[in-house]
């Protein structure tokens, strides 16, 4: 899709050819529209290949194939079956407008592949104004890893994002798309997320869980309106009010069924409630979040148990379609030592049950604490609170095996409580039946067990004895299930866990789900929110008699295609929430970590390293009024019926860091040939103000280093000569004194000057003696730091001395080589390389390939520039036609142009359409101050400016604004009418204005090229340029085309090799041809 591929397809549909144009990228333009000027004529790069854009895009006989690579082509010359593989652009560009809406909410900032990486982009993007297609496309990569990593797939690069914009409320209707409780998990979560976390590659994982809480302590979540929900009859029973039970119930509401969740105890949360102590999840911040449940229709029936007061077949009679099991795991096990059964032994979840629900307010001696897991630190730490005089832990193994959270340990250590590792419990000491110790012994570490981790073994003879009151085991809980085994269909483990389908949690009993830690046993909360979650799309589809199955199976992410971490990216410390003081943490349940400030949370948000790039917020969805955004869209494979195939791949630029001495990728203020072009370009990242990376200053002084990888077979196996380097490196110093307000010291590096081509000399005079552009012939030796972000350059001249000067930028001259990509290509394809890579082809048959059938034009032949690229990919089109004559014009279309209007009788109603051509015009005339004017100016009934007139979003605007205000002549003050002037015609013919009815005024190329220095006089002259341009509209008649006969014959003058090469394609394309000698 470069200006060689542009070339090749629109000569080929010009010529009665159906085309289909491939590019891996999601616009056509390739190197060419990234570039700011052209060699030798200095014209803008852009307002040359931008017809070409438009005339591709809108070409009824061209099909582009954006976001595509050729995978293969089958077949013989003539009858060849081409594999394409495109991927999803997440945007239908049927539909898209191109207002940019979708990229203005993007959170999501990332670094801008057409502007090199110096400019940014949004993840939602075009790549540049006046891309062909119009439409925008959605950068997605592989899943972030916080997300993969999620039970519950809960969105956190999604609302990181919004987080580091600002945008709370944004960020929690994310968060609630997958979970209901966003301040209780935000609080008590374990956060794999954060383990997953590509930033800890750089300094720490960033922290996600505390951002959550965060936007929950924003955003009361009784603001989020109730959805409008469609309500359906069907009811469904849910047994369980923890997190899989209300979560179920969440979203069951949400798709309209009225769910009834029937709980034993007497408040609702499940565990939330009665298993976590206070001061890790404060009971208001459940009870709000189960009130925000409730608010959607759900019915919550406390004291009310499954086996007792209800039964699963009584509820299928009471009319309920649909049960849903989330019964949690609230059964101790037991630690089977004698003196269990003695007063003081009191089970971790009973004993945690009885102080959330406020029975148990004071704990006198000392306890012991049996366990290394999360609920062992609760109960160690909750018994601290009650008074408890020593607390110590127990546990069998070593801290590293401990299944504890560590933050969780590292509190119970700074609040005083004593971890004894390798110790397991023998026996409970009692007196009168009360507990007045424990008998451990001493364990060590043997082989791995089924859990991965080495089993403790006990050291003979190292008994001794802990003195206690309390001993509160707490070493695992199964579900208490056994009155379910008699339920016809209800498979219960041995486990006590009840049997489910691990993908719809459907069990074998008939209308009966399970889910949560009923069914895997205890595992944390997200994971129950899962299994809540998805449990209710498989009830939903149950009850609408659909597969619970379809489209659910798990996928593997491969993890990884990221964005990749930035090298100079800065190492910063991960925010911490601050505690409250340890008096008032040990003296009561207040809630000890009191959440982020604001300042924090954005700072910490905006070190999201934005993995998959798109944070699929959904912001865009949103915003955009044309529904063209699809999230769900994609990727396909495309098999094409063709006769030939042209590959113009085009090359990319040598990469110079490997080059360590000329400190590219080290000092921000050494950039790349292709680089410079960027920050000179009116559509680049500085608006064409010449400045330098490093501090936004003007450069004085800029050096530019000539066969950077070309001519090179140290550093890399690139012995050939890129052939524009040399022109390239003249054009920037050409431009850079253009584009600086103060006197400007160019110099050029150089071994040979290579000025070959058409008026190439002569300008490289022109650089020398009108532009005082230094050529110095040397060999450098390293670029080296100086003062002031300066460089400094050590090199040899030509009579062998060296020299060192300084510069305050430096531009590599980077050669040409072909990508990876246009490699691997033509190996899939089987075609023949050269010793360099390049396509393999003969001096008298140059864009024919080793392959019958398939052609090769533009760089990926060799290194050239691009009059010889678009010369070459006319001979390749010339060429992949000539097999295919008895098939021109069986497949291709003519545009339906709509009758044209007459305009006779009627008053001039003219519009001025005014060009700022990105700063190449707007930088030096005031373009405003020219609309305005051109308002006052004789039957102007219509007047705006653009950025770039040529783009195809403008040719739309141009059409709207000929049909609402119902003009019959139109002005356009932009470029060159040399270039331009077919593209605006076509555009007025095609609502029905005679395309003759046109007037162009050359604003730039004869006012503000001229007049830069004077933006005062080349404004007054840009409105006289378009007064006369008016007036020449309204004397303007329509015009028809007069109709001639055509010979279809071709006369040849000279019979030279390209005489004769002519002359055998016209005449193997059927035409009689005369060859003159």
């Amino acid at each position: 899709g470069g200006i060689a591929g542009i070339q090749a397809a629109l000569d080929l549909a010009n010529s009665g050819f159906y085309v289909h144009l491939v590019e891996k990228s999601p616009a056509i333009g390739g190197i060419m529209a990234q570039l700011d000027k052209t060699f030798p004529t200095n014209d803008c790069s852009m307002c040359i290949i931008s017809p070409k854009l438009v005339e591709c895009g809108q070409h009824p006989n061209i099909n582009l194939l954006t976001c595509a690579e050729l995978e293969s082509v089958a077949g013989e010359e003539g009858n060849l079956q081409a594999t394409v593989r495109q991927e999803p652009r997440f945007i239908n560009l049927d539909k898209c407008t191109g207002c940019g809406d979708c990229a203005e909410v993007c959170p999501v900032t990332m670094s801008s592949e057409f502007d090199e990486g110096i400019g940014p982009r949004k993840a939602t993007y075009k790549p540049y104004a006046q891309a062909i297609p119009g439409g925008y496309v959605i950068d997605k990569r592989d899943r972030s890893p916080c997300t993969n990593a999620c039970p519950n797939h809960v969105n956190a690069h999604g609302y990181v994002a919004l987080i580091a914009q600002g945008k709370y409320r944004e960020a929690m209707e994310v968060i609630l798309r997958t979970l209901p409780f966003p301040g209780v998990i935000g609080r008590i979560c374990p956060h794999p997320c954060e383990t997953a976390c590509r930033r800890a590659e750089v300094d720490e994982p960033i922290s996600i869980c505390a951002l959550k809480r965060f936007v929950a302590d924003q955003v009361d979540i009784d603001d989020i309106p109730v959805p409008e929900i469609e309500k359906r009859d069907e009811k469904v029973a849910i047994i369980g009010s923890g997190p899989a039970g209300l979560t179920a119930a969440h979203f069951l509401a949400l798709e309209g069924y009225e769910s009834t969740v029937f709980e034993s105890q007497s408040v609702a949360g499940g565990m939330l409630r009665v298993g976590i102590p206070d001061y890790r999840l404060p009971p208001e911040v459940l009870d709000k979040e189960i009130g925000a449940i409730t608010r959607l229709g759900v019915e919550i029936k406390l004291n009310t148990a499954l086996g007792r007061d209800v039964t699963i077949a009584g509820l299928f009679k009471e009319g309920y379609k649909a049960i849903y099991l989330a019964i949690g795991a609230h059964k101790d096990l037991q630690l089977n030592i004698p003196g269990e059964d003695a007063e003081g032994v009191l089970s971790s979840v009973d004993f945690l049950h009885r102080v959330n629900l406020g029975e148990l307010t004071k704990l006198e001696g000392a306890a012991v604490i049996v366990g290394g897991g999360n609920v062992a630190i609760d109960t160690a730490r909750s018994a601290l609170r009650l008074g408890a005089e020593k607390v110590t832990i127990i546990y069998r193994r070593t801290r590293a095996e401990m299944p504890a959270y560590e933050y969780e340990v590292e509190d119970a250590l700074a609040e005083g409580i004593d971890i004894q590792y390798l110790t397991a419990p023998q026996q409970i000491l009692t007196k009168d039946n009360n507990v007045i110790g424990v008998q451990c012994i001493k364990m060590e570490l043997g082989e791995p067990d089924s859990s991965g981790r080495r089993r403790p073994v006990p050291v003979p003879g190292s008994e001794f004895i802990v003195e206690t009151d309390w001993m509160l085991p707490a070493i695992g809980q199964t579900p208490e299930s056994a009155f379910l085994a008699d339920t016809s269909g209800l498979g219960i483990s041995r486990w006590g866990t009840i049997e489910a389908d691990p993908v719809t949690f459907a069990t074998k009993a008939e209308g009966v789900f399970a889910g949560g830690d009923a069914h895997t046993g205890p595992w944390v909360a997200i994971g129950a929110v899962a299994h809540g979650r998805e449990a209710a799309i498989s009830i939903s589809r149950y009850l609408r008699g659909e597969d619970m199955g379809a489209g659910r199976e798990p996928v593997e992410f491969p993890q990884e295609n990221f964005v990749p971490i930035p090298e100079d990216i800065e190492a910063i410390p991960r925010a911490k929430q601050a505690h409250i003081g340890m008096a008032e943490r040990t003296g009561g349940f207040a809630e000890v970590e009191l959440g982020l400030s604001e300042e924090q949370a954005r700072a910490e948000a905006a070190k999201c390293l934005n993995c998959m790039s798109c944070c699929e917020c959904l912001a865009c969805v949103t915003a955009c009024q044309a529904e063209a955004v699809e999230h769900s869209m994609q990727g396909q494979e495309i098999t094409l019926d063709v006769g030939s195939v042209i590959l113009a791949p085009g090359a990319e630029t040598f990469d110079p860091s490997l080059i360590d001495t000329y400190l590219y990728g080290k000092h921000p203020n050494v950039v790349t040939s292709i680089e410079f072009e960027r920050i000179l370009s009116a559509s680049g990242p500085f608006q064409g103000h010449m400045i330098r990376p490093s501090d936004h200053k003007e450069p004085q002084k800029i050096a530019w280093l000539q066969c950077v990888g070309s001519r090179n077979v140290q550093h890399c196996d690139n012995g050939y000569c890129s052939a524009v380097c040399c022109m390239y490196a003249i054009k920037e110093a050409i431009v850079a004194n253009e584009h600086s307000d103060e006197p400007l010291d160019t110099a050029i590096f150089f071994m040979d000057m290579r000025t070959y081509g058409k008026d190439f000399e002569k300008y490289y005079n022109r650089a020398k003696d009108d532009y005082s552009v230094r050529f110095v012939r040397s060999r450098i030796h390293s670029i080296d730091p100086a003062e002031n972000d300066n460089l400094e350059l050590q090199y040899a001249d030509d009579s062998g001395e060296i020299k060192v000067e300084e510069f305050d930028m430096v531009v590599l001259s980077v050669g040409l080589q072909p990508s990876k990509d246009a490699v691997e290509l033509a190996q899939r394809l089987d075609i023949e390389l050269n010793h360099y890579n390049f396509a393999e082809t003969t001096s008298f048959e140059p864009v024919k390939t080793s392959r019958a059938g398939i052609y090769v034009c533009g760089a990926f032949r060799d290194c050239k520039d691009i009059p010889i690229s678009v010369m070459e990919a006319s001979a390749a089109a010339a060429a992949a036609a000539t097999p295919l004559v008895e098939a021109r014009n069986t497949m291709t279309t003519i545009k339906e142009l709509p009758a044209e209007r007459s305009v006779a009788g009627e008053d001039p109603r003219v519009g001025v359409f005014v060009c700022n051509c990105g700063i190449n015009i707007g930088g030096v005339a005031d373009v405003p101050a020219v609309a305005e004017y051109a308002k006052t100016l004789p039957k102007v009934v219509f007047v705006t400016d653009n950025l770039f007139t040529c783009s195809q979003d403008t040719q739309e605007k141009i059409r709207e604004a000929i049909e609402e205000n119902n003009l019959n002549r139109v002005v356009v003050a932009a470029c060159s009418p040399r270039t331009h002037e077919p593209l605006f015609q076509e555009t007025i013919r095609e609502v029905g204005l005679n395309p003759y009815l046109f007037e162009m005024a050359n604003i730039r190329d004869q006012n503000t090229w001229v007049h830069q220095q004077d933006k005062e006089a080349a404004t007054e002259k840009a409105k006289d340029l378009v007064r006369m341009a008016v007036a020449r509209a309204l004397l303007l008649d329509p015009l028809q085309p007069v109709t001639l006969g055509l010979h279809k014959s071709a006369l040849v003058v000279g019979g030279g090799v390209a005489g004769m090469v002519a002359s055998l394609t016209l005449a193997d394309q059927r035409f009689p041809v005369d060859l003159v000698e």
